[in-house]
């Protein structure tokens, strides 16, 4: 995002809410196929509850920090002058 227009809280919001769960499985798939580890199914369940974790945070902050940046953004813009 170097070069974007968008604030520093703004490219700090998207770097936590970025999509990221889905690729943990195919990272995961890919690695498994291509080495040998013991443990698959320790590992699909440690990633699987990871992603789980993941998304029921990014839920529960999603509102919340989506006001806070729209706070932030009303008080950077000047007032409407009539």
């Amino acid at each position: 995002m170097l070069g974007s227009a968008a604030s520093w809280s703004e490219r700090s919001v998207i770097s936590f809410f970025g999509i990221r769960g889905i690729g943990s499985f195919y990272y995961l798939a890919y690695g498994l196929n291509n080495a040998r580890f013991g443990a698959h199914e320790e590992i699909w369940a440690i990633v699987a509850a990871t992603v789980l974790f993941s998304a029921v945070l990014h839920g529960v902050l999603a509102n919340p920090v989506m006001a806070k940046l729209d706070e932030m953004r009303d008080t950077r813009r000047p007032a409407p002058t009539d």
